[in-house]
């Protein structure tokens, strides 16, 4: 069945009716995309660590803005993410996984793409992977800009930048001074408020959000989740989650303090190994905690320096229930990391037409544990602490050649405790025939080593084998780009690239019940995304891209992995100033032999009676389309149902 439609959406509808057939002033645009300065004149932080234009960047740089994430009702960076081309974002119930290039591994989550929070390093220690859903730090309230930095970056950030880099950049107290709240209810009894305070005087400024969301969740039907306590196989009441956020950014002069602090708990309803479906307590419980120091200021003529200092902590629960009701047995994975890492950075100007960066970084796993025991009855089968060192030095010189032509030329050389030393050069030769207009040939190499839990983790056999003989992952691209304006208010991007990626890790079964992960094959990745957005006469404003792939092993086609990407959303004014509304539509091609092409669209409708307040619905999955991800070989299911339709109310109030 459908989620209800609550009463509170119809009503909301007919005054949107009335106000659409209203005669009133000519609408204006609402706060997004306002002009071509604003659509070509983006600066970005993630390509090369330093506020550069996106035209000049050494890589292929896509982004949104909050004004385009608060138009569309966003909540998590995930719905953010998925708005850019070339990412599909899925999930498996408990955790999301983030596709790029065509890479989206059942069973993998998202190692192959570094993320950031204004530069910090969100990648846990375990695990060497970031969520951008209710798993992550942060939420898109936060968010002034989010970025996409397309291809290898290991050139610049070393492990993991293998498939592209994610920098979420949050707001400042100048940003979004004084207090704001937003309090929403949706379907399956879905509640959230985010409040944020921000403050800004002088050459002080402090931003604090604190964030709760809680949901019961969908209920659930399959065949394979029937058993004693689910004898149809529905499953209700068993899909829910709980999160809390605190985010803290202070600065002053040159200094920076970031803190944050998040814990999300996920109830299973899809029987995660083998456990009993129906039955309550399968949970995922994640922390993740943070601390980070950092100054930035000139420290001689024509030299300017940056330095981070954080710690870092991160914790996941995972609490599974076998047996039967009435002797349940009980098994727990209790895994964890303690980091701390260091950064420095100097900015150089003083030849005329270079700016060179010069790194060096360090990071230590000081105590990463993986245990897996029985609750109930008492037994242990993993106890593993380990340790790990790793450092890095770079260097990128960006050479301006002429008026129209640049050069930017750089090198990473890192080195894990346990693996070889890795070199990850970028080449990037930028012409710019105009002022609006920027070709780009790119090349970059990347690599990521085998996380611990891939490494490591062994159960007994009940699920998974270590593997202490994995090697590196590396990728070598070559990417071509274009982008310029069309008209006054529109712009068009073209991404073309050609990707082959050797020694892959995969999750492969090694018996019915029991997987391993080991090095495949090369993978040849090839593609194209197109990029348009603008803005109407009207203040009609649009953004639409299409995505085509062709990811391929030696073996054949890559799993999980569509051939096209089509996806969009526009924002309109309604005929009285005071309303608006937005659309946002997604189709992916076959992914799987049993998860074929599927399309949804989303709709929100906003209502602003005061420069301060904004009542806002949002209807997800509007045509309640059945839609699904691939499972992962061990996976009870044989693919992941998606959310059906979900309806969503909130407001938001400025103080």
């Amino acid at each position: 069945m459908p989620p209800p439609f609550p009463r509170s959406a119809a009503w909301l509808l007919a005054l949107a009716a009335a106000a659409a057939g209203a005669q009133t002033a000519p609408a204006q645009p609402p706060e997004a995309l306002r002009d071509l300065e604003v659509l070509l004149g983006t600066e970005v932080e993630g390509a090369s660590r330093h506020l550069e234009s996106a035209l000049d960047a050494a890589a292929v740089v896509s982004t949104i803005t909050r004004a385009e994430s608060a138009a569309l009702g966003h909540r998590t960076l995930a719905e953010m993410l998925d708005r850019l081309p070339g990412i599909y974002v899925g999930s498996n119930r408990g955790y999301g996984s983030v596709g790029l290039r065509g890479f989206s591994r059942p069973g993998d989550y998202n190692a192959r793409v570094l993320m950031s929070i204004d530069g910090y390093r969100v990648n846990d220690a375990v695990y060497d992977q970031a969520l951008p859903g209710w798993e992550f730090p942060i939420v898109a309230d936060w968010v002034k800009r989010l970025e996409l930095v397309n291809g290898p970056a290991s050139s610049v950030y070393g492990g993991n930048a293998l498939l592209g880099v994610v920098n979420a950049v949050t707001l400042d107290g100048r940003d979004a001074p004084g207090t704001r709240l937003r309090a929403g209810l949706g379907s399956w009894n879905t509640r959230d408020a985010v409040l944020s305070h921000g403050w800004h005087e002088g050459a002080a400024d402090l931003f604090i959000g604190l964030a709760l969301h809680r949901s019961d969740g969908e209920t659930l039907q399959d065949p394979a989740l029937a058993g004693p306590a689910a004898p149809d196989g529905r499953v209700a009441g068993l899909d829910g989650t709980r999160y809390r956020s605190l985010f803290v950014k202070g600065q002053l002069e040159g200094w920076r303090l970031t803190l944050g602090s998040q814990e999300r708990v996920k109830d299973m309803a899809t029987a995660p190994y083998g456990t009993q479906p129906g039955v309550a307590g399968t949970r995922y419980t994640d922390r993740y905690d943070f601390a980070e120091l950092g100054w930035d200021g000139a420290v001689a003529d024509d030299w300017r320096a940056a330095v981070r200092m954080n710690v870092s902590r991160s914790g996941y629960d995972g609490r599974y229930v076998y047996g039967t009701p009435a002797s349940p047995l009980i098994n727990r994975d209790a895994v964890s990391g303690d980091w701390a890492g260091l950064d420095a950075r100097l900015h150089w100007r003083g030849w005329i037409n270079h700016e060179l960066t010069l790194g060096a970084e360090a990071r230590r796993i000081y105590n990463a544990r993986q245990h897996n025991f029985d609750e109930i009855p008492p037994a242990t089968y993993l106890d593993r602490h380990d340790t790990q060192m790793q450092g890095a030095v770079y260097a990128q010189d960006h050479w301006r050649l002429s008026e129209r032509w640049s050069l930017t030329a750089g090198g990473r050389v890192d080195r894990v405790q346990g693996f070889d030393p890795a070199f990850s050069p970028r080449l990037a030769l930028v012409m710019r025939p105009s002022e609006h207009e920027a070709l780009k040939l790119l090349f970059g190499r990347g690599f990521r080593v085998p996380n611990l839990a891939e490494r490591f983790y062994d159960d007994g056999g009940a699920s998974q084998l270590a593997n202490p003989a994995l090697r590196p992952e590396r990728v070598r691209s070559v990417a071509l780009a274009w982008e310029r304006a069309v008209g006054a208010h529109s712009r068009v991007a073209l991404h073309l690239y050609r990707d082959r990626l050797s020694e892959l890790i995969d999750f492969v079964p090694v018996s019915a019940q029991v997987s391993q992960y080991r090095n495949l094959s090369h993978v040849h990745s090839s593609g194209l995304d197109v990029e348009a957005q603008g803005l109407l006469d009207a203040g009609v404003q649009w953004r639409t891209s299409v995505s085509l792939q062709d990811a391929e092993l030696a073996q054949g086609a890559l799993g999980n992995s569509p051939r096209w990407i089509f996806k969009g959303h526009v924002l309109v004014p309604l005929p009285r100033p005071a309303w608006s509304a937005a659309l946002q539509w997604q189709a992916l091609g076959r992914r799987a032999s049993n998860v074929p092409a599927q399309a949804t669209l989303d709709a929100v409708l906003r209502w602003q009676p005061l420069p301060a307040s904004t009542l806002a619905l949002r209807a997800l999955n509007l045509f309640d389309v059945r839609t699904w991800d691939p499972a992962a070989p061990d996976a009870a299911l044989a693919r992941f149902p998606r959310e059906r339709r979900r309806i969503e109310i909130d407001w938001q109030q400025a103080f």
